[in-house]
């Protein structure tokens, strides 16, 4: 298997926050951390699932398939229905959940896909999920740590900048990657527009101390072990 420029692209990340990270604490405990990075995977289509360890894709797209539905999102069981069973660290002990990450997708998004099949070189091609007013009066089960899309039209191909103010780099982001797959997937089905590339615009890297271990095994690791996984702790 060839060895894709996302998984050399991820084990340099791994190896940077390793080597040149701060130690500080975070809500969840001790994280080594770097401020910001970026990187650019060209062709999404085709490079998109991060091959160093077992990915367990149902439930990113469970959690996809939640988050466009256009049904109000209020308990963590439509999560589950779907068959994403993660969200429950995030939920009250009744399974309530409020999530920007829902609402503002379910009023933008539309509204989105028509402005790109209207005018596609338009350069206001974007999607905003930071809802301050939610965040500071703390009505969230949890903020947006992926907060806006800006897609791009060139050449009947559809490109895009994925932003991002914090980054779990060894659970959050090969699973972010993957949802921004399934976001440009989904847009460019409904636009008829070719995959391109997409820039990962990353604030507050940073690996947890319990995960240490396992960023240290990543960088011995090749494609050839997609199918081996890594016992990582979620943290809520």
């Amino acid at each position: 298997m060839e060895y894709s420029q996302y998984n050399i692209k991820y084990q340099s990340l791994v190896r940077k926050v390793l080597q040149n990270g701060i130690w500080q604490e975070g809500r969840n405990g001790m994280t080594i951390v770097i401020p910001h990075y970026s990187f650019t995977i060209d062709d999404m289509q085709a490079d998109h699932i991060l091959r160093l360890r077992k990915m367990y894709t149902k439930g990113i797209i469970g959690e996809f398939n939640t988050l466009i539905d256009p049904t109000p999102l209020t308990n963590v069981l439509q999560f589950e229905a779907n068959g994403c069973n993660y969200w429950s660290n995030w939920s009250a002990e009744d399974g309530s959940l409020r999530l920007d990450y829902h609402d503002e997708l379910v009023k933008q998004l539309p509204e989105l896909i028509r402005g790109i099949q209207k005018d596609p070189n338009s350069r206001r091609h974007i999607l905003s999920l930071w809802n301050s007013k939610n965040v500071f009066n703390d009505v969230l089960s949890l903020p947006c740590c992926w907060t806006g899309m800006v897609f791009s039209v060139i050449n009947k191909t559809l490109h895009m900048k994925w932003e991002q103010r914090s980054c779990d780099l060894m659970i959050g982001i090969p699973s972010d990657v993957f949802l921004a797959y399934l976001f440009m997937n989904y847009v460019a089905l409904k636009t008829d527009l070719a995959i391109g590339s997409c820039m990962f615009s990353l604030s507050n890297v940073h690996i947890y101390s319990q995960h240490v271990k396992g960023a240290k095994e990543i960088l011995d690791r090749t494609t050839d072990d997609s199918d081996k996984p890594i016992k990582f702790e979620l943290k809520g």
